[in-house]
């Protein structure tokens, strides 16, 4: 079970950040981009590299991770990774259509998994609700500067045809409708009104953020303080229930090689194509190496969360 402390800490540090760019407080005045590269590098990256002891030990009675079923395993999950990266310079437009599907329930799920909903089918329609909430709000309030990123990922200059008070106007909607969802839910008793209450909070709090902060520094507190953190946190507990004390210095130990691999591994590429392309065009380029990541560690986020809602129903009964 995820503490409600830390939930409480992250929520007043985001309320924290709004005020502190509402107040135009010189501390708030740095680089956006570069404080939000440190936090998805330090963060954000990180949260996904354990995914392999993740498997290995949600199926600890049928795989092991040395053998032909730990190979096959990694020739899987790096296989997923190739070819998304090879339909990402193929097919971008479809690459990116399946990337923003991908964490519309990626993001929806780690927020919403545990969640007491009445059906699986509100379930499933409050995480894509949630995540398209969570990931388009900032690109339309802010899309002066997510246009260009968008056009490089997509290699379509023509992808949004909208102007910038449009996008904001959008955005205002999509918190409108986010906000008046959990507050339909809560009347007809799909959710209990403590949890509708609480997730009408956080709307307040991650639309203020999403609007009222730089594009970058709005998507890096969501990614890192309010998905990768939880998301940390619950495979900490799961690991707890497999090994005997198990804390979060065995966790950033084990992620520690996994994660300075894929960080030099992208530095080394931004290295190299660096003369040959913009600031706009590394973006996206960083953007696409998440996405090619997301996607095998969704799948294990996926599986992880099933077995932890099945044993909440055992628990439950």
């Amino acid at each position: 079970m995820r503490s409600s402390k830390l939930q409480n800490i992250i929520q007043l540090i985001t309320f924290i950040i709004i005020m502190g760019y509402l107040s135009n407080h010189p501390i708030f005045a740095g680089s956006s981009l570069i404080l939000s590269i440190i936090l998805i590098a330090i963060i954000g990256i990180p949260h996904g590299a354990n995914d392999h002891l993740l498997f290995f030990n949600l199926f600890q009675n049928r795989f092991k991770e040395n053998g032909k079923s730990g190979r096959l395993f990694y020739f899987t999950y790096l296989g997923l990774i190739i070819l998304y990266s090879v339909c990402w310079y193929f097919m971008p437009v479809f690459s990116l259509g399946l990337f923003l599907l991908i964490s519309f329930y990626h993001f929806g799920q780690s927020n919403l998994y545990a969640f007491p909903f009445q059906s699986k089918i509100i379930k499933l329609i409050s995480i894509l609700i949630s995540g398209i909430f969570v990931l388009m709000t900032p690109i339309f309030a802010h899309l002066e500067t997510s246009l260009p990123i968008i056009d490089s990922l997509s290699q379509n200059s023509k992808i949004i045809e909208i102007s910038y008070e449009q996008g904001r106007q959008i955005s205002v909607w999509l918190g409108i409708m986010m906000f008046m969802y959990w507050l339909l839910l809560i009347i007809t008793k799909q959710l209990i009104f403590k949890k509708g209450i609480l997730e009408m909070l956080n709307v307040i709090l991650l639309f203020g953020l999403y609007f009222y902060t730089p594009l970058w520094i709005g998507f890096a507190v969501y990614f890192t303080l309010w998905h990768a953190i939880p998301s940390i946190e619950d495979q900490i507990n799961f690991f707890k229930t497999r090994r005997s004390n198990y804390h979060l210095g065995n966790y950033i130990k084990e992620i520690l090689p996994y994660t300075l691999l894929a960080l030099s591994g992208l530095a080394i590429v931004l290295e190299l194509s660096g003369e040959y392309i913009t600031q706009n065009q590394g973006i996206a380029l960083l953007f696409a190496f998440i996405a090619v990541i997301t996607l095998p560690h969704m799948i294990m986020m996926d599986i992880l969360y099933q077995q932890i809602g099945e044993n909440n129903n055992l628990m439950n009964h």
